[in-house]
């Protein structure tokens, strides 16, 4: 979950809260999504998130294997 708002009200109730990039990383764990491709597409968008970030889920997935 991304919307802040959201995320503190989730954890108040004691729920675990996963961002966009949490979803896509384990979708890429399971062998469901190619990370390169992922993060190329995230990239063309306006989606917020960190270019160092991105770079290590891509050295990670990497080092796993986990790039087709």
């Amino acid at each position: 979950m991304d919307d802040r708002q959201g995320v503190l009200a989730a954890r108040h109730r004691g729920f675990g809260v996963i961002g966009t990039i949490g979803i896509l990383d384990l979708a890429a764990e399971r062998g469901l999504v190619d990370m390169r491709e992922v993060i190329r597409r995230l990239r063309e968008t306006n989606f917020r998130r960190s270019e160092s970030m991105l770079g290590e889920l891509l050295e990670k997935h990497n080092r796993a294997g986990g790039l087709k």
